[in-house]
């Protein structure tokens, strides 16, 4: 898109509050594909097709029709049958999806770019890009269809041509896999502000294009631009950076000079890292049909985690760390051929439990032992976001190999392949294990987000219930961030560890999605009993040795007082110290408003002396009381409603 620096809201404090963007979920009917192979010809330099900041938001439901043939140096019409474009949706936008599917046919189930509740958060500050693949008919035309509104930059950056069978330039060359060129991150040489840097491709010596995916850390917000080398810089950009440190790719196809050589310009500054996928061949390449491109009439679906029918991994189940599944690809009933070289697809993540990298390769390239990978084909940079991506990838003939660094679910809609023998597959099929540790509770069902008292919604009602599943009391998954709430967070945060701050703060959200153990006791073996943690400041109620609910405390601050006795009105001294021991309740009193020598007690139940478990309407992270061991009231309720603390009942105290 043409650079431009966004603007851009204040980091993303709050951001994860907000909701994340619900795909389509309906998978389509297979597309069939056009028998010859045509050949891709990249612009010179990319040609600006349309700009609805000049011309007007796209309302929600809108459509786009957009002309990619005509006048030079655009293709003529009806000699295409597929453009690449490069989409940008720039704010505001509106949460929701937008696609690109050719002109007068029915607007395929699958989505092209996509803003979730994050992006939508950025206003003005959005910029937002993917290249897009997309078949063209007849008119010369396509449309992009927005389910939310926005508007949206369109930048051509080459044609497939008519077939004409065998030929010597335009011919995809994959490499065997994606390898890594460039990562400046590991010499220290990070782009300067504005800064150009010419780089040389010795696989694409002699050749027409490159195909790279572009990752960036840009210090601030700016555009990053990739063109020929020894050419100006082009008044367009190819990916954007939002934010100092967001982490950013899409993948670039750009033509390179006789001794394969590109420029990169960066606005912002910061690292770059360039993965080479494969090359376009040059007029001096023999004659040939291998690597040819064969668009579908439309983008078919080949896979979808959330779907059993399309799930080699079982319907439902996501991606998890280290996990990656295989998908076919000649054999789909879409392409239903076995000399397929190589295939165009988007690939859209959405549920994702955290930042990190996506790799798409081919199936059976990489040892099934190794839980990384080398090279990425996208990534995410917050919790709970859907991102869509081009990947151009190399297949076997077991099809492709979707990698997932953390959990996620991940689509894949496939628009074309290209002709060719497919590759070697060295390796066996994945090998992918559960690490939820024997007992203890899996991967939440859905993405935690960031959230605090006040909140609401399904995603409260989730983390209510996701701790309750792990033994924090709440009052139930009403869906409203409340004090009982509150308090449960507290005291995950207290065992686990984390600071407790009493809201679901990024770490916090982290945790909580990964797999996790119920807390256990600390110095008891068994019985019924509720053993306080000063250490801690966490209380857990035992059933026959289990924990049946943790909460968060506070006992004696260890602080020197004097007070008025509340009942004699002598003047009383002391140190806030709550006694180590194992004690028994002996004195329980059901009222909410309980004098004591040193003030008012919410329904008490007595341990030792003055000493009492007791509601209180300010229960802080930290050792406060006189003594007591404080709860909230809504948990002090819950202790008098299932009779938690009986008379006679043994109380455990320890460091």
């Amino acid at each position: 898109m043409r650079r431009h620096t966004p603007r851009v809201c204040a980091a993303l404090v709050g951001a994860l509050l907000l909701p994340m963007l619900a795909l389509i979920t309906t998978s389509i009917a297979p597309a069939s594909a056009v028998a010859a192979g045509s050949a891709f010809h990249a612009l010179a330099e990319p040609q600006r097709l349309a700009d609805t900041r000049d011309t007007g938001a796209l309302a929600r439901g809108g459509v786009l029709t957009v002309t990619v043939t005509g006048d030079a140096p655009l293709p003529t019409p009806g000699s295409i049958v597929a453009a690449v474009l490069n989409v940008t949706v720039v704010g505001p936008a509106a949460i929701g999806y937008w696609t690109v599917y050719p002109h007068n046919t029915t607007r395929p189930m699958a989505s092209s770019l996509n803003v979730d509740g994050v992006g939508a958060f950025f206003g003005g500050g959005l910029a937002l890009a993917n290249m897009v693949t997309v078949p063209v008919g007849p008119s010369g035309t396509v449309d992009i269809f927005t389910s939310g509104g926005g508007d949206v930059v369109v930048d051509m950056l080459g044609s497939y041509t008519t077939p004409a069978g065998a030929t010597t330039s335009g011919r995809f060359v994959p490499l065997a896999a994606p390898s890594r060129m460039l990562d400046t991150r590991n010499n220290a040489s990070a782009f300067g502000l504005g800064e150009t840097r010419t780089y040389a491709l010795p696989a694409a010596v002699g050749a027409a294009s490159a195909v790279l995916n572009v990752t960036t850390i840009g210090n601030a917000p700016g555009p990053w631009v990739v063109f020929p080398g020894g050419t100006s810089q082009p008044a367009t950009s190819n990916l954007n950076t939002m934010y100092g440190e967001q982490v950013v790719s899409n993948q670039v196809i750009v033509p390179v000079d006789a001794s394969g050589r590109f420029s990169v310009f960066s606005a912002p500054g910061g690292d770059l890292i360039l993965d080479v996928i494969g090359t376009f061949t040059g007029i001096g390449a023999p004659s040939s049909t291998e690597g040819l491109f064969v668009p579908l009439s439309t983008p078919t679906r080949f896979f979808d985690s959330r779907d059993g029918a399309l799930n080699p991994l079982g319907g439902g189940q996501r991606l998890l760390p280290g996990w990656d599944v295989e998908v076919a690809a000649g054999t789909n009933t879409a392409i239903n051929r076995n000399d397929v070289l190589a295939v165009v697809l988007n690939l859209t993540v959405t549920d994702t439990f955290d930042s990190g990298y996506i790799s798409v390769t081919p199936a059976g390239s990489t040892n099934p032992a190794a839980k990384s990978r080398t090279t990425s084909s996208m990534n995410v940079a917050w919790p709970a976001q859907t991102l869509a991506h081009h990947v151009m990838v190399p297949v076997s003939a077991r099809g492709f190999d979707i990698f997932a660094q953390n959990p996620t679910h991940a689509l894949a809609d496939v628009s074309g392949f290209y002709i060719g023998t497919p590759l070697a597959a060295p390796f066996g099929a994945p090998q992918n294990v559960d690490p939820t540790p024997v007992f203890c509770a899996g991967f939440s069902s859905e993405a935690i987000l960031g959230s605090a008292t006040g909140a609401t919604g399904p995603n409260i009602a989730l983390l209510q219930q996701r701790l309750l599943d792990l033994g924090f009391w709440n009052g139930g998954p009403d869906g409203s961030f409340g004090w009982s709430t509150q308090q449960a967070v507290m005291a995950y945060q207290k065992w686990n560890h984390l600071t407790p701050r009493g809201y679901v703060d990024a770490a916090t959200a982290r945790s909580l999605n990964w797999p996790n153990c119920r807390p256990s006791a600390g110095v008891t073996n068994g019985g019924d009993l509720l053993e306080v943690d000063k250490g801690r400041q966490v209380g857990l109620f035992l059933h026959n040795g289990k924990v049946v609910w943790a909460l968060n405390v506070s006992t004696g601050g260890g602080y020197y007082y004097e007070a008025d006795n509340a009942l004699t009105g002598a003047r009383i001294t002391g140190t806030a110290i709550t006694d180590n021991g194992t004690f028994h309740v002996y004195r329980v009193s059901d009222q909410a408003a309980y004098k004591g020598t040193l003030g008012t007690l919410y329904r008490p139940r007595f341990v030792v002396g003055g000493i009492a478990v007791h509601g209180a309407p300010n229960v802080p992270s930290y050792p406060a009381s006189h003594g007591c061991i404080r709860v909230s009231n809504p948990a002090m309720d819950m202790i008098w409603a299932t009779n938690l603390l009986p008379m006679g009942a043994t109380v455990v105290i320890h460091d």
